[in-house]
């Protein structure tokens, strides 16, 4: 009794807070069933009470009534009655109402929401006939900053599967009823609860068109939609697209962004076809196209590695545990690997004229495995690109050191498994109609990728070479004007 005062309260301001909870252990017809049992016996009880208080209030007046032979009564009781009457028959309509699927409150209406979801999800259902016991559900809601946090403590007597199930059930018959947009924003199952975070807003593409827009930080912190955000946290990226697929504007949006992140910042490349990008990328740093030239400049940025890490370990009583780029304000050093599949092909073709231990690739492998693994507590970071990486290139478990992983384009099976360690089904769906692909961002406690629109460069308000130029004039006095 205690539990279902308290779960009722939870849903009426102020009482409940931030957090609503429901217990379902009933279908919709019983749910119906009872109440129209509770209205009847509540008009029922109210006839009967009324009519009492109206004879009772009268009993005065029946002498005076029998002399003057008509019937003299008191109706100020009976109009007052008849006015709470219509009083408590408009606040029950208002409730139905603001508890509907038309209700403008959302934390109301998705009490009826998850009711009906419960029931057409078959949550309560009965797996064995032997057993004749109730089976319920609880669900809490909150809405905060525009997203919408669903838990579902089932109590254990759903199967694995439909545990799995459930967030996308939902999604669907959210949409069904609502007709508004319902976007799984996260989604994870936890020591029996299943939490599912929606919001209504959904993810927007950004446009890079105005260098003084773009963001300053002293460590990474690249935009990569409305919601989401490159930083430290995934320091190693990975973008796989084929041609057509928007790979190389989401390139440029991210180099440009990178060096106007922070005048300190450093940018090496390697164009493993000599194409575009390694013309321009010449106005800003060090490029190589060809297998010793990409030996030597990874060789490069290993020893600027283990430089800055006995920089940070050269006071060997110092508690903090932090990046160079904290420590020393000297900005974050990018490698961008592209067509990294072309060069590795000419090395390999090369490397079978040498001898084994002047062979070029193995040596390039490990530099770049080197700074993939190690690079980010030194600020180093690297971004692996081409049409397609297999796994012969880029092994699986130098993969899970990379936090930020972008595949444009639709996706086979066994890129699938390469790029996200998952099989095509159980991938979201991705718009790959308008530049648009998935995502991975480690360290957000996402349990799947998520559906992305690639960033918009545009071209013609900010010519790359021209702008990377600007930044190479102003190299050391802050970022150059648009």
């Amino acid at each position: 009794m205690i539990d279902r005062l308290s779960t009722f309260l939870s849903r009426l301001p102020p009482f409940g807070g931030s957090v609503s909870r429901i217990i379902v252990e009933e279908n919709q017809t019983q749910m119906f069933y009872r109440k129209k049992r509770r209205y009847f016996w509540l008009i029922k009880i109210w006839i009967i009470g009324i009519s009492v208080l109206v004879v009772t209030s009268n009993l005065k007046n029946i002498l005076p009534s029998l002399s003057q032979r008509k019937i003299i009564w008191d109706s100020q009781i009976f109009k007052m009655a008849l006015l709470i009457f219509f009083l408590h028959f408009l606040l029950t309509i208002l409730w139905e109402f603001f508890h509907s699927h038309y209700s403008p409150i959302e934390k109301w209406k998705l009490e009826k929401l998850l009711r009906g979801f419960t029931e057409e999800s078959d949550l309560l259902r009965q797996h064995d006939s032997t057993f004749h016991q109730t089976k319920s559900v609880k669900w809490f809601y909150s809405k905060v900053k525009g997203q919408i946090k669903i838990t579902l403590k089932t109590g254990g007597h759903l199967s694995y599967n439909m545990e799995n199930d459930i967030p996308r059930r939902l999604q669907g018959y959210l949409i069904k009823e609502t007709e508004n947009d319902w976007i799984i924003e996260d989604k994870y199952i936890d020591s029996g609860e299943i939490v599912v975070i929606f919001s209504h807003e959904p993810d927007e593409r950004i446009f890079i068109d105005d260098l003084s827009k773009l963001k300053q930080s002293n460590e990474i912190n690249i935009p990569l939609t409305k919601k989401l955000t490159w930083t430290t946290h995934q320091p190693m990226g990975l973008i796989v697209g084929p041609t057509g697929s928007g790979k190389t504007s989401l390139l440029k949006a991210l180099i440009v962004s990178f060096l106007a992140n922070n005048p300190k910042n450093k940018i090496f490349t390697i164009d493993g076809k000599a194409s575009f990008l390694s013309i321009a990328m010449k106005r800003v740093g060090k490029v190589a196209t060809d297998g010793q030239s990409a030996l030597d400049l990874t060789a490069e940025l290993c020893q600027v590695m283990k430089e800055r890490y006995a920089e940070i370990n050269a006071d060997i009583d110092s508690e903090k545990d932090c990046t160079h780029a904290e420590l020393f304000k000297q900005g974050t050093i990018l490698l961008v690997a592209d067509e990294l599949l072309a060069l590795v092909g000419e090395m390999q073709a090369s490397d079978k004229l040498l001898k084994p231990a002047e062979r070029l690739y193995p040596q390039f492998y490990a530099n770049l495995m080197n700074l993939i693994v190690k690079g980010r507590q030194s600020s180093i970071s690297v971004i692996v690109s081409g049409q397609m990486l297999p796994a012969s290139i880029l092994p699986t478990e130098s993969r899970d050191s990379i936090g930020l992983r972008i595949a444009l384009g639709r996706l086979s099976q066994q890129q699938a498994q390469e790029i996200f360690s998952l099989g095509l089904k159980d991938l979201p769906r991705g718009d790959y109609s308008d530049y648009g692909g998935l995502i991975w961002l480690d360290g957000l406690n996402w349990e799947l990728p998520r559906a992305f629109k690639s960033i918009y460069y545009d071209d013609e308000k900010l010519p790359f070479k021209k702008t990377l130029s600007k930044f190479s004039d102003s190299q050391g006095g802050g970022s150059p004007q648009a």
